[in-house]
């Protein structure tokens, strides 16, 4: 495919043996090895150029080296003037083609080839190069619509350093034109074929009508009629019904592939849910372990000592990490957990004054509550966590003000309703709406704003969280959430709760916080913890509380200890998640040891998972990792005076809405 003055170049150049092309990529590749007879070497640079595969060599800073003489048949190009050359200066996209994705694809595939050190296959691709014709530069020639079948090649020296990639080609034009051609070609023969076929029909059809015309013009002319308007009507009624069918298939489709799209995105969550609970629940164990020994040696040194400052500043970061872990529970919940029949119009008319502060004198606020308003069951404090995120976030898409509104209503939903909702079922519901007059959102971003850790805020400004959280805590009430937004147009965000018969509860006061008494004389614990950090700082805090602490790594060497008849076991404590026996069981065998012994669990998992392994926080007593030592001690001294499950509240840590 090169030209005439190309070919007279490269004969001209072979005629001098020190100035030939393969002269020159010979000395530009170096010498490649040689032969088993040192007399006689092989000549790689001279095989290399003489193959009949069009190979190029590129540098890993994809600079061109050296290539085949069919390479540079294949692609009109002369040696000398390609080498030392980037092969996307040598080789641009066609600027006449606006969607060209020749330079892209073969920079992600060699990019792949540097980074994986393997070969990488491409599609075939279409990649157009400059043809010069007589008495035209490469330079100034015009681009002709070219396919290939390209693969790229790493090669390594013998320790293993990348030196050269491979780009292998090979010209598919030919094949791709010939396939377009027999693809249009049977295209165009069937619709020959039924239009032929249409015709004849109609020409038979024609006729038969012709031929009973003409033998009963006269007597049947008005039956005629008649039967020609009702064949009209028939075919009129046809269509309508065959452009409704169409248009009610067209629909099914366009809602199909809605509703699958809100599935992949649901199952996506749900992936990413589950996930982060298992990450959460690690990583409170680590907090665990942070939190505890800055703890303990917070207490053992001086007030005026100069590393009380850095104490203080690890337990403020580890409380702020528990809160985001504590957010990522949340957010992986999948089923029923402990609430409460709520008034959620009630809830938010007491947060308004909250919220007006929160949002600033520059935003107006609109708080609209339904009269006849059904109560729901959640938890109070989360849904003034949903309350709060959707008002912030509403805040901050307003920096120049706007409008707020939030109002609650009675809405029941049928098939038809939820049919863009792949997670809601039709039933009435309680409806939180927050409408702002933000800057709005694109779709690809409201695809994205329920993932943790994803935010459109400035780095420093958001955790990625608040949003993931509300889909956590709706979720877990057998809620769902409908987001209606668009760049410049504001954003509406409905979150739906389903109605509850029993009615409203009051909340719950408050516990005081007081320090916990310490153990009284000859108080022994079971401890029980796989976790060798976790355990170890357990102890210490339970020890620091004046207890004394046997400890057990598992179940079993728990179960030996309290079988032990000389052993005193006043309580047990216990991990309510471990390998080969859970909390729960451990618990009612323990007891069936020793009747009247108090139990106390521990947990770093969401509550749905608690749940499933038979541990109810309003039954059972519970502590949440990141352990506490003053909750700790609290509780351990609760379940020892037998008091209610929930008569010590959870830290601090856990009640922030951030």
């Amino acid at each position: 495919m090169g030209s005439s003055d190309h070919d007279a170049a490269g004969r001209e150049a072979h005629s001098r043996p020190g100035d030939s092309p393969l002269a020159r990529a010979n000395a530009a590749a170096g010498p490649l090895g040689a032969g088993a007879h040192d007399a006689e070497p092989i000549e790689h640079a001279l095989l290399f150029a003489a193959t009949p595969v069009a190979l190029l060599v590129l540098t890993p800073d994809l600079v061109i080296r050296t290539a085949s003489d069919a390479y540079l048949r294949a692609t009109s190009t002369r040696l000398a003037d390609i080498v030392g050359k980037s092969i996307f200066e040598v080789f641009p996209d066609n600027p006449d083609e606006r969607d060209a994705t020749g330079v892209n694809n073969l920079r992600a595939s060699l990019e792949r080839v540097v980074a994986t050190g393997r070969p990488d296959p491409m599609a075939v691709q279409r990649y157009d190069i400059r043809e010069p014709r007589a008495g035209e530069s490469a330079a100034t020639a015009g681009f002709v619509e070219h396919y290939w079948s390209p693969i790229n090649v790493p090669v390594h020296d013998a320790s293993g350093r990348l030196r050269y990639i491979l780009h292998k080609v090979d010209d598919v034009t030919d094949y791709v034109r010939l396939a377009n051609s027999q693809r249009d070609e049977v295209a165009a023969n069937q619709v020959l074929s039924d239009r032929t076929a249409a015709m004849e029909a109609e020409v038979m059809l024609r006729g038969q009508e012709l031929q009973l015309v003409n033998r009963e013009l006269r007597a049947v002319h008005e039956q005629l009629e008649r039967r020609v308007a009702e064949r009209t009507a028939e075919l009129e009624r046809s269509r309508a019904a065959l452009l409704a069918e169409v248009e009610q298939r067209r629909k099914a489709t366009s809602d199909l592939a809605r509703l699958e799209t809100q599935l992949q995105n649901a199952q996506r969550l749900d992936a990413i849910g589950k996930l982060a609970g298992g990450i959460a629940h690690d990583f409170n164990n680590i907090l665990t372990v942070i939190l505890g020994c800055a703890s303990l040696l917070r207490g053992q040194i001086a007030e005026d000592d100069p590393a009380v400052f850095e104490l203080d500043q690890i337990r403020s970061a580890g409380e702020r990490a528990a809160n985001l872990t504590h957010q990522l529970l949340t957010f992986s919940r999948q089923d029923a957990r402990e609430a409460a029949s709520l008034d959620l119009g009630e809830l938010v008319l007491d947060m308004r004054p909250m919220l007006s502060r929160l949002i600033g004198e520059h935003i107006e606020l609109i708080v609209e509550r339904a009269l006849d308003l059904a109560p729901i069951e959640a938890n109070r404090s989360e849904m003034e966590q949903v309350v709060l995120n959707l008002a912030v976030n509403a805040r901050d898409a307003m920096p120049n003000g706007g409008r707020l509104a939030i109002a609650t209503s009675n809405v029941t939903l049928d098939a038809a309703a939820t049919g863009d909702l792949v997670e809601a079922l039709p039933g009435a519901y309680v409806q939180l709406s927050v409408s702002d007059t933000g800057c709005g959102m694109d779709q690809a971003t409201q695809s994205r704003i329920f993932e943790p850790f994803f935010t459109t805020k400035p780095f420093g400004k958001g955790t990625g969280l608040g949003l993931a959280t509300l889909f956590g805590i709706v979720r877990s009430s057998h809620g769902h959430v409908r987001v209606r937004s668009e760049p410049g147009k504001g954003t509406v965000i409905e979150v739906r709760m389903p109605q509850h018969t029993a009615a409203a509860e009051l909340p719950a006061m408050p516990v005081p916080r007081t320090e916990p008494p310490r153990a009284q004389a000859g108080e022994c614990l079971l401890l029980v913890e796989d976790d060798d950090q976790v355990r170890d700082v357990a102890r210490r805090m339970l020890e620091a509380a004046g207890y004394h602490v046997i400890e057990a790594k598992g179940p079993e060497e728990a179960l030996a200890i309290a079988r032990t008849p000389s052993a005193r076991i006043d309580a047990l404590v216990t991990d309510v998640v471990m390998p080969r026996m859970g909390g729960r069981q451990l618990a009612e065998i323990v007891t069936a040891i020793r009747p009247g012994i108090a139990v106390l669990f521990l947990s770093g998992y969401s509550d749905d998972m608690i749940l499933q392994r038979g541990v109810r926080a309003s039954v059972f007593a519970l502590v949440r990792k990141p352990l506490v030592a003053a909750v700790l001690g609290a509780k351990v001294r609760a379940v020892l005076d037998r008091q209610p499950a929930d008569a010590v509240g959870e830290p601090s840590i856990w009640k922030s809405p951030g």
